[in-house]
């Protein structure tokens, strides 16, 4: 099964008019979380597959864009999330460069 038969089936099982998709913040605001159901799940899944795509197909971008959609709301009021940041490395390499001395203590023989 490819990511593009993935993505066919869940375009084609998944109706965005019963679709509910939200960011929000737990009881204390101190934390993200997720509110939605079952089919806004599978269609937020679709919009990342489709991302994880486009990273292969096109140039290296600072950024790709969520398209606004009518099953995904904000219940804090404004967008939590409205895009990916591409990363063409792997996670050893990322973490290496954001936080290179807590990384490097982990591992004092890994270098980038």
């Amino acid at each position: 099964m490819t990511i593009e038969s993935v993505i066919a089936f869940l375009e084609e099982t998944n109706d965005p008019a019963v679709a509910y998709f939200s960011y929000t913040t737990d009881e204390a605001g101190e934390s993200g979380a997720i509110s939605a159901n079952k089919e806004g799940l599978r269609l937020y899944a679709l919009e990342l597959l489709k991302k994880s795509l486009e990273i292969e197909r096109i140039p290296a971008q600072s950024s790709l864009a969520f398209c606004p959609r009518e099953w995904m709301v904000s219940e804090t009021g404004y967008n939590l999330i409205n895009c990916v940041r591409p990363q063409y490395h792997s996670r050893e390499t990322i973490l290496s460069v954001i936080e290179p001395a807590r990384y490097r203590s982990r591992d004092p023989k890994f270098e980038l």
